[in-house]
């Protein structure tokens, strides 16, 4: 499909009527079709062994049936199909973040993430199914002969619809809090897979049916877009820095580049809508090759400190440190992870949110409409998510490897075995390859952007035989990954033979601590590391703590002190909370007309059959 070949279609009858299920790799669903198979293949070479604890087989044929599922999704060229594949992807991803049903944790995690994912789905579901009846036909060839005869009212609310449904699995403001809550509770190699692979699903589902169905997206859709990425970009970067579980870190950081992805395509949009159809495909392009650049790295993270959360039997912060020593290999491969995703140049997150604030730039300096009232509020807001995610990743990575270990458990913490670290150091490096090669991931991708924007040029993306990596328009601001590689390599070469070790004697000694012995204690713990941060954007976290002072003692100096703190989730409180508490009001008022009389359910029904028939008579 990359490469312009003759497209291979596999369709079989499944005993419906209409055409048969068929599924086919197109251009636009390339990406997602290699990234799918890249982090899937990942997790399952990194995983631990299928008899490491009670039922690990029944989660490694689960796992299988859900890259199966995601793969379906991506390929399925007729509507029910996509339906049975999205749901069944959802079902089966439930089931493993369930693996741990006994915990409280993971059966609310399920809960949340079942009830806004069928909520998604009703939204999908409805506009396809709508849009399948007008024309008779379920192959996405009809939805989009569907778009095109229907009116630009309707049109556009099924596309409104589409989007609700699909920013769901995204993990777009507010419709996010399922994220964070249920990725940090499935196995690593399934947070991997569901981080990596199953979210720029939601970002597939937003590109093909809200923007190539209909042939362009409605307006006001990329203002939305724009507005909502930036918000969930902040969003998920600071609640990320001031997180102190590692598993729960990444996933706020995965709520981060959703928000790059949702700002990347509101962006495009807009510059569509403003004529500038050349920056429209330069936005898409950073979209793209973020989300395969993102996918990569948060696949390699997920199972780098998933295999650390193993060996300490703990996800907190606290209960780890100085595994450097301890686990050398998972230590080098979470590194190269580390760096990918705090943006950093030279591996493959940086290439997208780059080209994303060059295309800022350039939209806002050819006062592309209401962009240039948005333009410089998305890019102070990208830049501030950027630099409160390279400080989460440094916390994640100095207070997890580095200095001493802060538990015994951490102390005593052996190397994964062979098979896992040659997986975890071969998954770690495919950020670094994306990233040094950026001018041609990004020429590669042009494809799917000219699925979306027909006759699109992607010259300008990628000169001088790939080595270079150039915004169109911006010719001064190129970058070369490959050749700033070559020259760090040898800065770093004549570093170490200029300022290498010489013969001398060398005396090993403690580190002076005062007088003191070190201990571990003495360290910055994960809430101290972003104290500041905390105090910064107490008015946004709003956090809350409690101070119990604990055994004998006098009244303003007891022996021991008990501190709870908590950062609560703002949206849950202000949307979910009393939403819930709506319809358990409602459901509980309803139970009254389960009395249990026959004659009374006679009359409820006369009564709706009485209703549907004047209602019929209206229509």
């Amino acid at each position: 499909a990359f490469a312009g070949g003759e497209r291979t279609v596999l369709e079989w009858w499944p005993g419906f009527p209409s055409q048969p299920f068929t599924l086919a790799v197109d251009r636009l669903s390339a990406p997602f079709v290699l990234l799918i198979g890249l982090v899937s293949a990942s997790a399952f070479a990194a995983g631990h062994e299928p008899h490491d604890g009670a039922g690990a087989r029944a989660r490694l044929a689960l796992q299988a049936a859900f890259t199966l599922a995601m793969l379906a999704v991506a390929s399925a060229r007729h509507t029910l199909l996509f339906l049975f594949a999205w749901e069944g992807m959802t079902l089966l991803s439930a089931l493993l973040v369930a693996h741990q049903a006994g915990h409280t944790r993971a059966r609310g995690a399920v809960f949340s993430y079942l009830a806004l994912s069928h909520v998604g789905t009703a939204c999908v579901a409805t506009a396809l199914l709508t849009l399948s009846a007008r024309v008779g036909g379920f192959g996405l060839d009809a939805i989009a002969t569907a778009h095109a005869q229907s009116p630009p009212a309707d049109s556009a609310f099924l596309v409104w619809l589409l989007t609700v449904g699909f920013t769901v699995k995204l993990g777009v403001l507010p419709l996010h809090v399922w994220l964070p809550r249920a990725h940090p509770e499935a196995p690593a190699p399934v947070s991997a897979a569901l981080s990596g692979a199953m979210v720029p699903l939601g970002l597939y589902g937003l590109l093909r049916f809200a923007w190539e169905s209909p042939g362009a997206p409605p307006a006001g859709w990329g203002t939305v877009l724009l507005i909502a990425g930036t918000a969930t970009a902040l969003a998920g970067a600071l609640y990320a820095a001031v997180e102190d579980d590692a598993k729960r870190l990444l996933a706020w950081s995965t709520v981060k580049h959703s928000g790059v992805l949702t700002l990347a395509t509101g962006l495009g949009a807009l510059l569509l809508e403003a004529g500038r159809a050349d920056l429209a495909g330069l936005a898409l392009s950073a979209a793209f090759v973020h989300v395969v650049g993102h996918g990569l790295a948060k696949g390699a993270a997920f199972l780098g400190y998933g295999t650390v959360v193993h060996a300490v039997g703990a996800r907190e912060l606290d209960a780890m440190g100085g595994l450097a020593r301890r686990m050398p290999d998972t230590a080098g491969a979470a590194l190269l992870a580390t760096l990918a995703l705090a943006g950093l140049p030279l591996f493959s997150c940086f290439a997208g949110e780059w080209l994303l604030v060059q295309t800022l730039l350039l939209g806002y300096s050819a006062g592309a409409g209401e962009l240039r009232l948005l333009a410089p509020f998305a890019i102070a807001g990208l830049a501030l998510a950027g630099a409160l995610g390279l400080a989460a990743m440094v916390k994640l990575y100095g207070i997890a490897f580095l200095g001493r270990a802060r538990t015994p458990a951490a102390a005593q913490a052996v190397e994964a075995p062979a098979r896992v670290t040659r997986a975890l150091l071969v998954t770690s490096c495919l950020p670094l390859v994306a990233g040094v090669g950026a001018p041609w991931v990004a020429a590669l991708l042009a494809r799917p952007v000219a699925a979306l924007l027909p006759g699109f040029d992607s010259a300008p993306l990628s000169r001088t035989a790939g080595l270079l990596l150039v915004p169109a328009g911006l010719a001064p601001s190129s970058v070369s990954p490959f050749l700033v590689l070559l020259l760090g390599t040898a800065l770093a070469l004549l570093a170490i033979r200029v300022l290498g070790p010489r013969s001398r004697t060398e005396r090993t000694a403690p580190s002076w601590a005062c007088g003191g012995t070190l201990e571990p204690n003495m360290q910055y713990s994960s809430h101290a590391f972003t104290r500041p941060l905390r105090v910064v954007f107490e008015p946004v976290l709003r956090p809350e703590s409690e101070v119990e002072s604990v055994g004998e003692g006098s009244p303003y100096h007891g022996r021991r002190v008990r501190h709870r703190a908590a950062l609560p989730s703002r949206i849950e409180r202000a949307i979910y909370v009393p939403l819930v508490h709506a319809l358990v009001t409602l459901a509980t008022r309803l139970r009254r007309f389960q009395t249990g009389h026959l004659h009374l359910h006679l009359a409820w029904l006369l009564a709706t059959l009485v209703a549907l028939l004047l209602w019929g008579r209206h229509e």
